[in-house]
């Protein structure tokens, strides 16, 4: 039997970026990563300590995110959990995944925040965890899984349900099917 998260020594860092000086905005993640604070420290949900619940919206540089998560990660002695919203890119060159920030340009993939060095800093070899939970909602978070077999630990993605292809310039949006 899996023994459920301690709240009390767990840590989460919701990162959110909705609004974009290049890309295309996406409104609804505001209310997305404050709707997740909120159900986090529910006691009726989690009941995660209102002062383990970093919230990041609109995060300037990457720094700030990866600072976060790493100190997070080494307080933390059960839980990390760490969620992204917002655009997700692909570097034209190696295929890898990076996660866009409000000033992140399609073709200069250095203006986002690699996804392997957030993988590093949940993974920080400092961090005493004992689990580690990554969510992705982005374009491209399938992309996650490649590599993650190196080094101290496991990320992997796991797709929960599919999600519709993301939308290219020029083309149509794909409608997803309620369920």
């Amino acid at each position: 039997m899996v023994a459920l998260a301690d709240p009390a020594r767990s840590e989460a860092v919701p990162v959110g970026v909705h609004d974009y000086v290049n890309l295309e905005g996406l409104p609804a993640v505001a209310r997305n990563v404050e709707g997740l604070r909120q159900a986090l420290t529910d006691p009726a949900v989690w009941g995660l300590p209102a002062s383990a619940c970093t919230v990041i919206s609109q995060p300037g540089d990457v720094g700030l995110v990866l600072d976060t998560v790493r100190e997070k990660a080494r307080r933390a002695s059960d839980t990390l959990f760490v969620y992204y919203a917002g655009h997700g890119l692909t570097d034209p060159h190696t295929d890898e995944l990076y996660l866009a920030l409000p000033h992140s340009d399609r073709e200069r993939e250095y203006t986002s925040l690699r996804y392997e060095y957030l993988r590093r800093a949940v993974l920080d070899v400092q961090a005493s965890t004992q689990r580690a939970v990554l969510i992705l909602h982005c374009c491209y978070s399938g992309r996650a899984d490649r590599g993650s077999g190196r080094g101290r630990g496991n990320v992997s993605a796991h797709r929960v349900r599919p999600v519709p292809p993301c939308p290219r310039p020029g083309r149509p949006t794909p409608r997803s099917p309620v369920s």
